[in-house]
């Protein structure tokens, strides 16, 4: 079992490579794969952000609000569609985030990580998942996790 983090999954859209190539050969040797609707959310948001730098160089999340009030998001349709595909693609299973905040804000103070990091790697706890497959080096402190690539 392992779980697919954000950064993986803009990767592979973005063929970053070598990341993408590592995320691939990670992928197709692995026969259950997972992620949640945080993971998704922060995919997506990220997808949005990249463009509007691209775009417009907006850098602060008040400039981005405004761009989307003004030209909407009809932009980032067809990249959504491919991360629907990609999930389908390589049968991630997208599962309900499961934490409380007492075990948020516990896992936040105790292994040093952002709320949404907290979340993640409390989901993957309560699934039974002990593999992430990540480039973000904040999930090396969380005991139950092994970081992969």
């Amino acid at each position: 079992m392992i779980y697919v983090d954000s950064n993986a999954l803009v990767y592979l859209l973005h063929d970053v490579r070598p990341k993408s190539s590592l995320v691939i050969d990670t992928l197709s040797g692995s026969d259950e794969v997972y992620t949640s609707l945080r993971t998704i959310e922060e995919t997506s948001y990220i997808l949005v952000r990249i463009h509007l730098t691209k775009q417009y160089g907006v850098r602060s999340i008040h400039q981005i609000r405004e761009v989307i009030r003004r030209h909407g998001l009809e932009f980032i349709k067809d990249e959504l569609a491919t991360l629907r595909s990609l999930l389908s693609g390589y049968n991630i299973v997208v599962l309900q985030d499961r934490a409380t905040v007492d075990e948020i804000h516990d896992a936040m103070v105790k292994y040093h990580l952002l709320p949404g990091d907290a979340i993640i790697a409390l989901t993957c706890k309560h699934h039974g998942i002990d593999t992430i497959l990540t480039f973000d080096e904040d999930f090396k402190r969380v005991p139950w996790l092994r970081v992969v690539p």
